[in-house]
């Protein structure tokens, strides 16, 4: 069968429109492709076979150094397994065009041998007799286009331009895609952001936060999502789980545990665990319970209320998958309502317990006041009957009921009230207790005393005298 460079000295000019044809439908099909999953079919269904090559990698910007296999086509399973992450400083051709940024043109076995010793078996079980890595890339991220040949190539000023050419258009494409999707993800998470927004206002318990944030995250593929808030003064315990397995409960582990939760809270900088590997290396006690919930990514970011961490908020996935500057910008916006809410929510359960807690000690006193085997009453500012309990009404022979808001002016005989109020007026006035007998008249039907002993006091509200005490002694 005759190799690429056979044909090409044959018949060059025949090789150069076919290469024109084909160049033409490519433009045409990447012009139409919106996607980024449609520029990459196109690239790689039509892009691979235009260029002549067997195999076509492209292996994009994980992190600054760092590249991973995002898409690939006609490789061996040992080179895909092998190369999925690269960094810049590997021996391979796609991390050097990353590192350099200038395309690498290996033109037959006898180069791949030279600048490559370690790959040179590597590339002949894959059947590769020619490389060509070509750095691909924008304003936004970095990567690097991996070529295979199954034949040596020239690698001429022609074909290297040609095959250059190709590589732009095909990168304009995917950069237009990536614009693109970037656009209809931010609509939607735009969305999804006020949505939970307004789910999250309503939210008075850490449940009802975790179901809002998992709404939420849903948009980013999130299978659980968990809400950690701190424990009393060095703990941190889950305090609500939404999506898979959201019967798990957490204990309280202390705020300086090596735990992904504990970490965020402790120093307020979100982790990101995007693979088993990732989670195994840093949490290695946690790998069991990983694997047994089949979790296999981690992103945890601070829930910060006036710059201060009051919790965590975890999203699981069930795959690995690469966390990218988009999502956690997302992840932190989603963060921020849910740090309100569940501030709102702690709020809202203290103030909740202050009143049950104020209610309880109120009741117990009403109780206390009713029946206190002492003679009690309280007069307002204006000197009218404020409270009364059963025992001042039985001394005072006049039923319960018949004391409240009337002035012992319109109660007692004349006699009988005006001291009393004499008295209360002066406790107002100085704020000191006082003593007075009172005549009570003769005794009644009830047992009213004919003369007896109260104290006065004044009744203070926030150190402000808000009325008049009264005890009988007798």
């Amino acid at each position: 069968m005759a190799t690429f460079l056979d044909r090409l000295r044959r018949d060059p000019a025949r090789i150069r429109l076919d290469r024109l044809e084909r160049l033409q439908v490519l433009s045409e099909e990447l012009s139409a492709a919106q996607t980024r999953e449609d520029v990459l079919r196109v690239v790689f269904e039509h892009g691979l076979a235009l260029v002549d090559a067997s195999a076509v990698t492209l292996h994009w910007e994980r992190a600054p150094g760092e590249l991973e296999l995002v898409h690939g086509v006609g490789l061996s399973e040992e080179f895909a397994t092998r190369w999925r992450r690269v960094h810049a400083d590997d021996p391979v051709p796609v991390a050097e065009a990353y590192r350099t940024g200038k395309p690498q043109w290996l033109a037959s076995r006898a180069e791949i041998e030279a600048r490559y010793p370690d790959l040179a078996a590597l590339a002949g079980r894959g059947g590769a007799l020619a490389w060509a890595a070509l750095p691909v890339g924008s304003a936004g991220a970095r990567g690097a286009l991996g070529l295979q040949f199954p034949e040596g190539r020239a690698f001429d000023d022609e074909e290297r331009n040609f095959v250059l050419t190709v590589t732009r258009q095909c990168a304009t494409a995917a950069e237009r895609a990536r614009l693109f999707d970037a656009s209809n993800r931010l609509a939607e998470r735009l969305r999804q952001l006020l949505g939970v927004a307004s789910t999250l206002s309503a939210a008075t318990t850490p449940r009802e936060v975790a179901a809002g944030a998992f709404r939420a995250l849903g948009a980013l593929g999130a299978c659980a999502v968990e809400v950690h808030g701190i424990d009393g003064p060095d703990g941190v315990t889950l305090l609500a789980r939404h999506g898979r397995a959201s019967a798990a409960r957490g204990t309280s582990v202390a705020v300086d545990a090596p735990t992904p939760a504990a970490e965020v809270i402790r120093t307020g900088r979100a982790i990101w665990l995007e693979s088993p590997e990732d989670i195994a290396q840093r949490y290695p006690h946690l790998e069991r319970e990983r694997a047994e919930q089949e979790e296999r990514a981690w992103a945890v970011v601070p829930l910060l209320a006036s710059g201060q961490a009051l919790g965590a908020l975890v999203a699981v996935f069930a795959e690995a998958r690469r966390v990218e500057p988009d999502d956690r910008t997302y992840l932190r916006l989603v963060a921020q309502p849910c740090a309100q809410a569940l501030e709102r929510a702690r709020l809202f359960q203290d103030a909740h317990r202050a009143r049950s807690e104020a209610d309880a000690n109120a009741a117990l006193l009403s109780g206390a006041w009713a029946t206190a085997p002492v003679a009690l009453a309280v007069l307002d500012r204006d000197l009218r009957f404020a409270k009364v309990n059963e025992e001042f009404a039985r001394v005072d022979g006049i039923a319960l009921d018949a004391h409240g808001g009337r002035s012992p002016a319109e109660i007692y005989p004349e006699a009988r009230a005006d001291p009393l109020l004499a008295a209360a007026r002066e406790v107002l006035r100085t704020g000191r207790a006082a003593d007075q007998v009172i005549d009570a008249g003769p005794p009644g039907a009830r047992g009213v005393h004919a003369r007896i002993t109260v104290t006065l006091f004044p009744v203070r509200i926030a150190s402000e005298v808000a009325g008049v005490g009264i005890v009988v002694r007798g």
